[in-house]
């Protein structure tokens, strides 16, 4: 069968609607008569009310109490025991009472929920906030699976609130370094080596380089202390003038070759190693610069070590130089083993790091849960303070719902008791005979003769309909239209009577639906009906909760009109299928005949509010 689109709940105490062809009004009436049953586990009557009785007039109520031969009797109130009677009455106010006092406790509780369900709507706003700070590209990965505000709020309740060292900021990064290397590992880092360094103790830089004492002009030279001076000016003059380039005086005989003993092959040799201890160290130097220019020494830790390591070798290199310009000094070079030493430190904290990373890299899908679990504990923390506030506001609701249903409880235990009270005082003052005459006056009042309603001798307390000349199998006997009012007749003294004295229930709280309650083959009797309707169903109007009235008959439907407007309080719907029935309201002018009505039929096809014969099922 077509499932049906939700219906507003009505407001008026009556409510009359009008069906077009092929529409779901008995579809309707048959869920609002078994809202168990299996072909209506999608459909709902809402608000939920235990209180509430619904009794449905339709052709199932036809064959659950015609088919048999007798019928459950109707137990009505009749007058003689006025102490019963003012206790019912006392015990029905009081029942009233309490009902209303328990649905304003209900509509309390309601709001208090609709009221937590506002500060849940916030409270996963702040939180889906609060996600959207850090699910960039990085940390994208760690909100898979939670893409809904409810999602996101359950699976942060469920993380356990624990100390953390971590920032949100630090993980990204992690993250995204793990993210970003895709598969491929971080080179190692060189150590700084810095061979030439044995050459900054070598004792021949202590050593002073001075020459051969063989010659009788190394006296002389010593006693001046100017070796270094004559050295370098031998290289100036032309030794094969005679002459002091000086005092152009004659120069003794030999004097150049006496020098020449003076700086023989054991001062050169000194001088050329002097030489190459400065290139071998220049060379190291240029070395280490080379390396430490890489991209993997740019990070400020090395910076104040290596620019104190380029001072170190500026000045170095300047005392060789004067070494050997000066042979004869003794220099002493400063060490560069401690700074090589904390370069290597940090060298070897970033290793370490990098063989951390490499290691997260060979594991990258065990390392990135690693971090997602780090992560919602961090998440969990920085959100801390917006769970605390919505668990002490929803707690403090909670306490105020658990109060309205104490209360409840409360009044329910009360209304027991006088729903007991209700059920003794009906069972002193109520029987069957007062419905059974009430059914055969309506029948003499709308003409029909030759059958009436018995009480039926047996146990439980039943009816029968009964011919002068038979006995037994009258209802088969009767027409469609008579089957139809007769059905009616026992149906109106059911809503105003108990088919248990035991109830409790008040008959305030009933809600009457009636559908067709005019066949076509009892048309003759439409302003009757309608009357009945009015007196014993609609008037007063606070004798049932809600009446709702289905019918396709344009006669019965005019004739109802007369009746309601005295009522003051009603809507008017019509019904309309296209896929899923809708209710439609109207205005009492919309339909006057049958021709309007085949006429609105077209206007519902037009804008898509029939369903097509051919899609029916």
């Amino acid at each position: 069968m077509p499932r049906h689109q939700p219906v507003d709940r009505p407001t008026h105490q009556g409510e009359f609607v009008l069906r077009t062809q092929w529409d779901g009004k008995t579809t309707i009436s048959n869920f609002l008569q078994a809202p168990g049953h299996s072909d209506f586990r999608q459909c709902r009557v809402q608000p939920v009310n235990p209180e509430r009785e619904l009794i449905v007039y339709n052709h199932t109520f036809l064959e659950q109490n015609f088919q048999a031969s007798s019928q459950p009797g109707v137990f009505t109130l009749n007058e003689g025991n006025i102490e019963a009677e003012n206790a019912l009455l006392a015990a029905e106010a009081e029942l009233s009472k309490l009902a209303k006092e328990r649905m304003s406790l209900v509509d309390a509780g309601m709001e208090l929920a609709t009221e937590q369900g506002r500060a849940d709507e916030k409270h996963w706003d702040e939180l889906w906030a609060q996600k959207k700070l850090y699910d960039g590209e990085a940390l994208k990965y760690c909100f898979v699976g939670y893409n809904t505000r409810e999602k996101l709020a359950e699976k942060i309740n469920s993380v356990k609130l624990v100390p953390v060292v971590d920032t949100l900021e630090g993980l990204a990064t992690e993250a995204q370094e793990l993210l970003a290397a895709d598969g491929e590992e971080i080179a190692s880092i060189p150590a700084f080596t810095f061979q030439p360094g044995e050459i900054e103790k070598d004792p021949l830089l202590q050593e002073a380089i001075v020459g051969s004492q063989d010659s009788y002009l190394a006296a002389l030279i010593n006693e001046l202390g100017n070796s270094d001076w004559i050295r370098q000016a031998l290289g100036f003059v032309d030794q094969q003038d005679s002459r002091c380039p000086y005092c152009q005086q004659p120069l003794p005989p030999d004097f150049y070759a006496e020098l020449g003993r003076v700086f023989d092959q054991t001062y050169s040799k000194r001088v050329k190693q002097l030489t190459a201890l400065k290139a071998r160290y220049e060379a190291g130097v240029a070395h280490i610069q080379d390396q430490s220019s890489r991209k993997a020494y740019q990070l400020p830790d090395y910076q104040p070590h290596l620019a104190a390591l380029q001072v170190t070798f500026q000045k170095n290199i300047q005392l060789l130089a004067g070494k050997i310009t000066n042979p004869s000094t003794s220099i002493s070079l400063a060490s560069t083993a401690d700074i090589v030493a904390k370069l290597n430190s940090i060298v070897q904290v970033e290793q370490e790091k990098i063989d951390a990373f490499n290691l997260k890299v060979r594991n990258r899908k065990v390392y990135l849960e690693k971090i997602k679990t780090r992560f919602w504990d961090c998440f969990r923390a920085a959100c801390d303070g917006m769970i605390v506030a919505a668990k002490k506001a929803e707690k403090a609701n909670l306490v105020k719902r658990d109060e309205k249903r104490e209360a409840i409880e409360d009044i329910k235990k009360k209304a027991q008791i006088q729903k007991d009270i209700i059920a003794r005082s009906r069972a002193q003052i109520t029987n069957i005979d007062q419905a059974i005459e009430s059914i055969n006056n309506s029948l003499n009042m709308l003409g029909l003769k030759g059958f009436e309603v018995v009480r039926e001798e047996s146990e439980l307390p039943r009816y029968r309909l009964v011919r002068p000349s038979r006995q037994d199998g009258v209802f088969k006997t009767l027409s469609e239209g008579e089957k139809t009012l007769i059905s009616f007749l026992y149906f109106l003294e059911v809503c105003n009577g108990e088919l248990d004295t035991k109830s409790g229930k008040l008959k305030t709280n009933r809600v009457i639906v009636m559908d067709d309650p005019i066949s076509s083959l009892s048309h003759n009797y439409v302003y009757d009906i309608a009357s009945l309707i009015y007196r014993r169903v609609l008037n007063p109007k606070d004798r049932f909760k809600q009446v709702f009235i289905l019918t396709h008959n344009l006669f019965f439907f005019h004739e109802m009109l007369k009746h309601l407007k005295k009522a003051d309080e009603f809507s008017l719907f019509r019904i309309t299928k296209a896929q899923y029935s809708g209710f439609v309201p109207m205005k009492a002018s919309d339909v006057q005949n049958d021709y309007q009505s085949f006429w609105q039929t077209i206007k519902d096809a037009q804008e898509g509010r029939t369903w097509r014969q051919s899609s029916r099922t």
